[in-house]
């Protein structure tokens, strides 16, 4: 991080030099007064991107919208924004809150417009011109849920309202934004906090494509900490707080086709686990991962969970962990039951493989030949 902020000096004295004003804006800034880990330093500057871009040998224009340039200088990337207003202090008045609008000039000097240092002291979530800011990107009264449970900070009763009024006008904003919030939602210290906002203010109600309801959202609370988690996981979850047998309620989301099929074979040995403690052949079928995983799905539900030591120790003894350690293949079987290739061989091989798991016969071709001949 010393050295990403050593870099970004750079970056401004340049610009600065070259007779545009520049800054560190937002949550760089933020997170630096309250002592928190920086994930990335935004800069804001009067240049255009195509001035940013002729003054640095590496760059990428990222936004045309926003005239939104990226920036390497070393070994640091950096998102380097033309200013939106005319002036300086007409851009840090425009932001969503004011804790996202301080800004820091070359030699570390503060700038707030907005008193955002005293609201960071207070641990308030406010807005300036809250209705004004709320209704030209309606996605921010979701980013308000989100900062409350990443920060745990009360919120400003004019920026309530504010929610409370117009939160149907979220209903308009991309998916693809949505779910980048609601993940960091899940995973908020302060997760509960959000939730609560939420339900008093009616913003669940037209969260696009969530399908969101208080039902669901008391036993989203129940949930232990997903902080730690992966995104698998804390989607996961989230279906079995919404009573979703399987994935098909999340393709609506735009979520990736592997985090989906993730999520959908832990769906379905949850299902199992629930009825009976794991068997060899559904942790083998599972893999030891998913069966951990199934397993701090029920702890983080409060539910009993089976010792990972007995799960490792089951899984460790298991004769083969997969096809591919079988001592037969569709080959083998073609060639001993002389047959065409069909739904037959398919079948034969997953016998073969639960024979072999469940240890009704031995891990050797001829052992495994004469087992499925007598089935």
């Amino acid at each position: 991080m010393v050295q990403e902020w050593i870099e970004a000096r750079t970056l401004i004295h340049k610009l600065n030099q070259n007779g545009y004003q520049t800054y560190i804006v937002g949550g760089a800034v933020r997170d630096l007064f309250l002592g928190r880990k920086i994930a990335d330093v935004d800069i804001v500057t009067t240049a255009t991107s195509k001035e940013v871009s002729e003054l640095f040998e590496k760059t990428v224009q990222m936004n045309n919208q926003h005239q939104t340039v990226l920036v390497r200088v070393g070994q640091e990337l950096f998102e380097v924004t033309t200013l939106r207003g005319a002036r300086f202090e007409e851009d840090l008045m425009r932001r969503d809150l004011t804790i996202n609008s301080l800004a820091m000039d070359e030699q570390g000097v503060l700038i707030d417009v907005v008193n955002g240092k005293q609201d960071l002291s207070l641990k308030r979530l406010r807005s300036f011109d809250a209705k004004t800011r709320m209704i030209e990107d309606p996605l921010r009264m979701l980013r308000v849920a989100r900062f409350m449970s990443e920060l745990g900070f009360t919120i400003d009763s004019d920026l309530l309202t504010t929610i409370t009024d117009n939160h149907s006008d979220i209903k308009k904003v991309a998916v693809e934004r949505v779910v980048k919030e609601w993940i960091k939602i899940l995973k908020g210290t302060y997760r509960n906090q959000a939730f609560f906002l939420l339900l008093e203010t009616g913003l669940y109600k037209s969260i696009p494509r969530l399908s969101l309801n208080p039902k669901a959202l008391e036993q989203l609370l129940t949930l232990k900490s997903l902080a730690d988690q992966s995104e698998i996981i804390c989607w996961t979850a989230f279906c079995l707080c919404m009573d979703y047998k399987n994935e098909e309620p999340l393709k609506q989301l735009c979520l990736s086709n592997d985090l989906l099929r993730a999520v959908k074979v832990r769906l379905s040995f949850n299902q199992k686990r629930e009825k009976h403690s794991w068997t060899s052949i559904d942790l083998y079928y599972s893999s030891i991962k998913v069966a951990q995983d199934v397993e701090k799905l029920r702890f983080l539900r409060g539910l009993p969970r089976q010792d990972e030591c007995e799960l490792n120790s089951i899984w460790q003894s298991l004769p083969i962990h997969s096809r591919a350690e079988l001592a037969i293949t569709g080959k083998d079987l073609l060639q001993e039951f002389k047959r065409e290739q069909g739904p037959w061989l398919k079948d034969r091989l997953l016998l073969a493989e639960k024979l072999v798991v469940e240890r009704k016969c031995l891990n050797e071709k001829f052992e495994i030949i004469d087992a499925l001949k007598e089935v």
